[in-house]
């Protein structure tokens, strides 16, 4: 299996032994650190950054690592798609994005729905290793733990003896304090209401009696698919062969940029996601590809 892992093609659930997670590697010290000193161990960072994913690829592919592995996701979808419950053997979570204003807490990384799914993920007695320079954070994913009544707590300041990143032990040195908290499963968490997205195994095109086809139907139009999904088109170019529509489909949260091909043939309409856009298959895509067929129908 090569470093890079695209979550919306490859086969799920993940079957890597021995798996540990990093949330969010940055420059990839830390994973790379752990890789060294494990190498029995395989270790996946998600990452949003394509700057980050690029130096980290370039990074292993220089030091000959072959338990590093990495993919671009929200994390909360990354652990949803691509892991079994009771899979990890480790989580980490090294200097999240604390969101300081209280309107942002929703954005944390360690909110009740989140932090439910990395635990349901988790071997029992695996940990979750939280690292951060803001006490208040530290805080909000402790209260937070204890609702789901499913870990032991220990927090703590940061040792120097500890494995250190670059910028840790900059900031180390600089007087500033660290801290560290870990949580560690004892139990399966308690149920916490959370989103969710069903994927299919394949999408199926649409065919329609061929039709005139009136690009004001099909243009800027923003629809309800079902309950927190939604469905909108922008942009339709038209070509020799059939139209592509620019289009975003929102699941629960979970977004998806892609075009829409209208391809038009002698017996017919045939309605597809376009070959050359990446998605991941959902039901409510299906949907979505069934309601541009129907308006053009219409």
């Amino acid at each position: 299996m090569h470093c890079f892992i695209n979550y919306k093609r490859v086969e799920k659930p993940l079957r890597i032994p021995n798996l540990e997670v990093e949330i969010g590697f940055g420059r990839g010290d830390f994973i790379v650190k752990l890789a060294k000193e494990n190498p029995e161990k395989n270790f996946l960072g998600i990452e949003l950054s394509g700057i980050s994913l690029e130096k980290l690829l370039k990074r292993v592919k220089k030091e000959g690592l072959s338990n590093v592995f990495c993919t671009r996701v929200d994390a909360y979808w990354g652990f949803y798609l691509l892991f079994e419950d009771n899979y990890l053997e480790n989580i980490y979570m090294n200097y999240p994005d604390p969101w300081f204003k209280k309107r942002h807490h929703k954005r944390r990384l360690t909110t009740p729905e989140r932090l439910y799914i990395f635990a349901k993920k988790l071997k029992t007695f695996g940990e979750i290793r939280v690292r951060s320079d803001n006490y208040d954070f530290i805080e909000f994913t402790k209260e937070t733990a204890e609702t789901l009544e499913c870990f032991e707590i220990e927090e703590g300041r940061l040792e120097v003896s500890e494995p250190l990143t670059k910028y840790e032990a900059k900031w180390l040195s600089m007087g500033r304090e660290l801290y560290k908290l870990v949580l560690k499963k004892v139990r399966e968490p308690k149920f916490v209401e959370h989103p969710r997205i069903e994927e299919v195994k394949e999408l199926f095109p649409v065919k329609i009696p061929k039709v005139s086809v009136d690009k004001e139907k099909i243009q800027n139009t923003e629809l309800k698919l079902g309950d927190k999904v939604y469905f909108k088109t922008f942009k339709v170019w038209e070509g020799e062969k059939g139209y592509l529509i620019e289009s975003l489909l929102s699941e629960e949260g979970y977004y998806q940029k892609f075009f829409i091909e209208v391809k038009v043939k002698d017996d017919g309409i045939v309605v597809d996601v376009s070959p050359f856009s990446e998605v991941l298959r959902t039901r409510n895509l299906q949907k979505a590809i069934e309601k541009v067929a129907e308006l053009l129908s219409s």
